[in-house]
């Protein structure tokens, strides 16, 4: 019972450390590039969390909710990638991959807090 309990602590902890960790890379970032690494791992850390939170969406819902969530994300991914593109190239200097970068991070993260909350049936 007690490593359940810790178990569970340390789950719920992942989220803040991840969290900590992205805040304490860009902290010590003193070139683009560095902060671009930083950015890059915390990207992946929210995919990852994107993708997780996604499939224990799709395991919860019914056949046409289903089908409902998979139009609504597959039009989410276009929307974010074509509207995080456009910082890509916005000045055309080295500050437009940060600037593309942190859009994906940004949007990727409340989208996994929205699939997160989405209501469990």
């Amino acid at each position: 019972m007690n490593l359940g309990i810790l178990a569970l602590a340390l789950l719920a902890a992942s989220p803040l450390a991840q969290a900590d960790s992205y805040s304490q890379c860009m902290k010590g970032a003193s070139t683009t590039a560095v902060m671009s690494e930083c950015s890059g791992a915390e990207l992946k850390r929210q995919d990852d969390r994107l993708n997780q939170n996604y499939k224990a969406a799709m395991g919860s819902l019914g056949e046409e909710q289903k089908g409902k969530l998979r139009d609504a994300q597959r039009k989410w991914v276009a929307y974010r990638d074509a509207n995080c593109g456009m910082y890509y190239s916005m000045t055309g200097g080295t500050i437009d991959r940060l600037n593309g970068i942190g859009c994906e991070v940004d949007m990727t993260k409340q989208r996994a807090g929205e699939l997160e909350n989405l209501p469990k049936y």
